[in-house]
């Protein structure tokens, strides 16, 4: 497994908006290209309006392969993209792997 470690910083007062996007549109379209959501959180104390999300995939070619899948996917081009332009002020994307003392979930 790799994972798509995801860290946005939003505008002020943008989070649940953001939530409620990621929850109604970029989550099921996600899972429906065997996308696995392996952690998502948001900051209650230290730098706010910042949220981390953890995606699964098989390997490389998974990755590449369901990204690509889901940038075309109507969903979210025409619901999930417009509702959150202008919410996200920076975004950092790190690719991880899990260590061998990690217990990987299927």
């Amino acid at each position: 497994m790799i994972y798509d470690m995801r860290t946005y910083d939003l505008q002020p007062g943008a989070l649940q908006t953001y939530m409620e996007a990621v929850k109604e549109v970029a989550l099921p379209v996600r899972e429906d290209n065997g996308i696995q959501l392996a952690g998502w959180y948001y900051t209650d104390i230290g730098t706010l309006n910042r949220v981390v999300h953890i995606w699964a995939y098989r390997d490389y070619t998974h990755f590449e392969e369901a990204r690509q899948a889901v940038r075309n996917d109507p969903r979210w081009i025409n619901e999930y993209l417009p509702r959150v332009k202008g919410l996200i002020v920076r975004q950092q994307d790190s690719i991880m792997r899990a260590s061998d003392f990690f217990e990987e979930r299927s």
